[in-house]
């Protein structure tokens, strides 16, 4: 299985490079209209497209070559993966009010969620399973993957940073998943953090972005790989948020102050810790 598990990373990269390629042949850019933006020319977007394509085809690869049935969880987090990824392209290209993208994400935390994929069991300390109420699961569960995917698109903004984030977390839950035989989990994990690699190769040196496309698609597959990691380990509670930390802590501390500085949090802005260092004159790579 351990080898299955490195195919998929490899049949994951390899395509994406290509595929990354073709889009950037669509010719759809994301040009700095805005604040917030670090780039300085338009750049070609829609990179999530690649990944996306590349991160399905190493799990159906892998899947038929070792005759590899996919779980029905499999489905409901590529069946989330993918409204994820249908909202961040309705607004890459036409906009999508922030509202409406905050309802439109909770519609698809809660469908995921609904179907099965939830932690309903906590075990913050051995011995210690704490039972959680099904309203309780689900909510917990939602909000979880609703910061999740913002959290993702949000650190999406300077070369490498988000997606090589994600990369890196998406092969630790494949290890976590390994260790656990939970194979199922560790080959949809460790194709998309194959496919983010190959699409890095065109990221880190600023060629294609992933857009918003590609980052709540990689945001709703890594929450909900880490609720089913929870739910069929709830003593892993922590690995999740260890693995995701960078995404968490800047998020968190960035919301904390803008509310203590009285500004609007749905407003774009510059306030995140890698625009502050991009602004003091660090190169993206550092």
């Amino acid at each position: 299985e351990t080898l299955r598990i490195l195919l998929a990373f490899a049949l994951g990269a390899v395509p994406a490079i290509g595929l990354c390629r073709l889009v950037m042949l669509l010719g759809v850019v994301d040009a700095p209209t805005e604040a917030r933006k670090t780039h300085k020319v338009p750049v070609p977007t829609l990179g999530g497209l690649g990944v996306a394509a590349a991160a399905a085809i190493a799990v159906a690869a892998v899947s038929l070559l070792a005759a590899w049935p996919l779980s029905d969880t499999v489905l409901i987090i590529s069946g989330g993966a993918l409204a994820g990824l249908s909202l961040g392209l309705a607004d890459d290209t036409m906009r999508v009010p922030a509202l409406a993208r905050l309802l439109i994400m909770a519609a698809i935390a809660l469908g995921v969620t609904v179907m099965g994929v939830r932690a309903g069991e906590l075990e913050p300390w051995p011995d210690l399973v704490l039972d959680l109420p099904i309203a309780i699961a689900v909510l917990g569960s939602v909000a979880w993957l609703i910061v999740v995917m913002n959290a993702v698109n949000f650190m999406d903004g300077a070369n490498g940073l988000s997606m090589g984030m994600a990369a890196i977390a998406a092969a630790g839950l494949a290890a976590c998943a390994s260790f656990i035989g939970a194979w199922n989990i560790a080959l949809l994990a460790s194709a998309l953090s194959g496919a983010l690699a190959g699409f890095l190769v065109w990221n880190v040196p600023g060629k294609l972005f992933v857009g918003d496309t590609g980052a709540l698609f990689t945001g709703a597959t890594l929450g909900a790989l880490c609720l089913e990691l929870v739910r069929l380990r709830p003593d892993l509670l922590f690995v999740p948020p260890i693995l995701l930390m960078p995404f968490l802590s800047d998020v968190l501390l960035t919301l904390i102050w803008r509310t203590k500085h009285g500004k609007k949090l749905t407003e774009a802005h510059r306030d995140h810790v890698y625009q502050i260092a991009l602004k003091a004159g660090l190169k993206h790579w550092q």
